[in-house]
Formats: C-alpha cells, structure tokens, sequence
C-alpha cells in the first residue's frame, strides 16, 4: 500500500515527541491506510475521554469557544439519568466533538448508533455504541468502524 500524508490532529499538533529536533522526519506523517487507522482510533479514544468545558459555557456568548481547543474533549453526563435523553445527548456531544476536532473525519460521513435500546441504553451504567465513519484518504476513504462503551459513572469510553 501507498503511504500517504495525513494532516496531525490537535493533540499530534501539541505535543511533540523530540522537541529538540527542529525538522521531523518525511515518513513521520505518512501512513499506510492501516496505520492510519489505528492512529485515527486512538485519537478518537483520547477526545472521548476528555471532559471539555462546554457546561460552564453559554453557547450565545461564548460560540467561538466552544469550538476552540479549550473545549476539547466531550462534556459529561455524570447526574443525568440513564435514558433515551442521556443516549441523544451522549450522540450529539460524540458527534459533535468528532466534527470539531477529528479533521480526517469526513463530517458527513460520521454514523452513530445505540447498540442496546435506544430507550433505555443504559445497562449497569454502560452504553454501548458504534461510530461509523470515513477518513479522508488518497484515492479512496478509509472506512473506520469501533465499538464503544461509555461509563456513564465515570465519564470514561472505551473503543472495542
């Protein structure tokens, strides 16, 4: 397979592994497919196990932050009951995360689906859920599909 360059996501843009080196290498940032994959999938882990700021925002007055690194990460559902609401507003925060700061996300493409019952989606504090996605690729996109579980206790996902 063809390696190709990607764009680094937010935490690959801040953080860096040899900050003496002041060139990288050409390779650092072309990635085979699968590869690409994987890193796209611990990105997404690490967003969904950041809590952002967004619940001590107001959305009119503080829009531009919102969608600023200073919101990264997910806002949690910790008090809220284990209902229908808690599954839609786990998916809008999930996507909407996805969209802000996972760039090789095609935004259109982001899929997200209860695996239990989307009416109590809760089982012992977990919901299950699938992310459904395209990565922006060369020639074609990549398909990228992970299962996750949320623990609504402890705020914490983890990617199957």
């Amino acid at each position: 397979m063809r390696n190709n360059p990607f764009p680094p996501g937010l935490l690959e843009r801040l953080l860096d592994d040899e900050p003496r080196v002041q060139t990288e290498e050409w390779n650092k940032y072309h990635f085979d497919a699968r590869t690409m994959r994987a890193v796209v999938q611990r990105s997404i882990a690490e967003l969904l196990n950041t809590t952002n700021i967004e619940g001590s925002l107001d959305a009119t007055r503080h829009n531009e932050v919102m969608a600023s690194t200073l919101n990264y990460g997910i806002s949690p559902l910790i008090g809220g009951y284990a209902s229908s609401r808690n599954w839609n507003s786990l998916e809008i925060k999930v996507r909407n995360a996805l969209i802000r700061f996972e760039p090789r996300l095609i935004p259109d493409s982001i899929v997200i689906n209860c695996s239990g019952n989307r009416q109590s989606p809760s089982s012992n504090g977990i919901i299950n859920f699938e992310i459904h996605a395209l990565i922006n690729w060369h020639p074609h996109p990549i398909d990228l599909a992970l299962k996750a579980l949320y623990e609504v206790e402890t705020d914490r996902a983890n990617l199957l």
